[in-house]
């Protein structure tokens, strides 16, 4: 995976204590990876509903990321720029949240150990080392 820009977000987690998110966006594919242990902008999980939805934090973030001009894109509107980007959360589930538009794709982590796998679902494997 060559061309990829490696940044770190500071934002407050769960317990309201500012933490950091490590972030690898790759501009080609339109990927966004996001490492985040400490649940900053981690999607979370509504019971009511039972589905994932982004927190507050995320958007948060994407604000920052679309004010920077990461991506060429003809929608300037924040939330057609998060739909034009597809998501993969490393974080404190068992497994990787792949976002793909309005689709949410979750990848055990168990089944990681083979680059073939890594390589299907287009992970990074600096985070997928780090979360097994």
């Amino acid at each position: 995976m060559s061309g990829i820009f490696e940044l770190e977000y500071r934002g407050l987690n769960l317990l309201d204590e500012i933490s950091s998110v490590e972030i690898a966006i790759d501009s080609l594919q339109k990927v966004i990876h996001i490492y985040d242990i400490n649940q900053v902008v981690e999607p979370e999980f509504n019971f009511s509903t039972k589905q994932y939805q982004m927190c507050e934090g995320f958007y948060k973030m994407v604000k920052v990321l679309a004010d920077k001009n990461f991506f060429q894109s003809e929608n300037h509107k924040q939330a057609h720029w998060i739909d034009e980007v597809t998501w993969i959360f490393y974080g404190s589930r068992n497994s990787i949240l792949k976002i793909v538009k309005d689709t949410i794709i979750e990848i055990p982590k168990e089944g990681l150990s083979s680059e073939k796998y890594n390589l299907v679902h287009g992970l990074y494997p600096k985070y997928v080392l780090r979360v097994l």
